[in-house]
């Protein structure tokens, strides 16, 4: 009888959900608990001084942080895991592939930063309101009539946070001010709408940061790994992993362009040249095999030239897309 060719089974797509479908537990877990946490704080602000609120409420939020940080790192590893073993799915960019699985994880965190402070500080948010309250009675049965209907909350956007949880540090995202523009910290007033998108906007950097400080400590950890292994077997023969050429540059410019932007998002044009020259980032291999980008160019040398100049704007783009 005449054997059959027997075509492996893409695995990819099935591997792809299964990471979906662990992480959301996870996620769903870090969630429930944190609003568990954030009227913990609450409660324990409502009954410190002012000069205390602050340090309950990160006493309460950091752990939980640092949880969420873990999860998604933990996800994004195997996604980029899963991407370096299918090259061609992924789109010969593992890392661009793996992070863009998790960008609506990501953007849901963010939102939940949010939302969490303002339960921690009001003790309510669109999620968690407060129905009623009874006196507690040793020994005896008391009932609490739930509302079928919760009245409407104000829109997160209206929010203002409590002026005691504002403060100036790199621990929090929010950079040096002058003076006038720094409202009485040691108070229980509220800021206003400006600091209050100041200070929200420094929680989601300071997650954003650390999130990519543990996704490129696992890249490098994966792709350490994945070099170390010289070829993979595919039907009982040896083949070359198939890399695309220059991706490492491509990583790391990419990773000078986040880290620059990271810093001053608006930076265009020649500034942002200057500033990749100051990390002295090096151009993409593509642009160097073609003789557009010469030996002695800079950035800001590249950007007088038309070609080079659209090429630098598209990998800014690129580069601010996965990060």
């Amino acid at each position: 009888m005449k054997g059959r060719r027997v075509t492996p089974r893409n695995n990819f797509a099935p591997a792809q959900e299964a990471i979906g479908n662990l992480l959301l537990p996870k996620l769903n877990e870090i969630i429930s608990g944190g609003w568990s946490a954030a009227l913990g704080a609450h409660t324990e602000i409502e009954s410190v001084s002012t000069s205390q609120k602050s340090g309950a409420f990160y006493r309460h939020y950091l752990p939980l942080l640092k949880n969420l940080v873990s999860v998604l790192a933990d996800s994004y590893r195997q996604y980029f895991k899963l991407a370096l073993a299918h090259p061609r799915q992924a789109e010969r960019d593992p890392h661009q592939w793996a992070w863009g699985q998790l960008q609506p994880v990501v953007g849901a965190a963010l939102e939940w930063i949010r939302d969490w402070y303002i339960l921690a500080c009001d003790g309510e948010n669109q999620y968690v309101q407060h129905v009623g309250s009874t006196e507690f009675l040793p020994g005896q049965t008391v009932s609490l009539s739930i509302p079928t209907t919760a009245p409407p909350s104000p829109p997160p956007e209206s929010w203002r946070a409590p002026a005691w949880l504002f403060s100036i540090s790199p621990l929090v995202g929010v950079g040096p001010l002058k003076d006038k523009h720094v409202p009485a910290i040691n108070s229980e007033e509220k800021l206003g709408a400006a600091h209050t998108r100041l200070l929200l906007k420094g929680a989601r950097r300071v997650f954003l940061w650390q999130l990519g400080a543990a996704i490129e400590a696992v890249r490098n950890e994966e792709i350490a790994a994945a070099g170390a292994i010289p070829a993979e077997t595919v039907n009982g023969q040896t083949r070359r992993l198939n890399k695309r050429k220059g991706w490492e540059q491509r990583e790391k410019l990419y990773r000078a362009i986040r880290e620059a932007l990271a810093r001053n998002r608006s930076l265009q044009g020649m500034e942002f040249c200057a500033e990749l020259d100051r990390r002295h980032a090096a151009p993409l291999l593509d642009w160097q095999e073609s003789g557009e980008w010469q030996e002695w160019y800079t950035f800001k040398q590249a950007w007088r030239q038309p070609g080079l100049r659209r090429k630098i704007r598209r990998v800014r783009q690129e580069a601010m897309k996965g990060g």
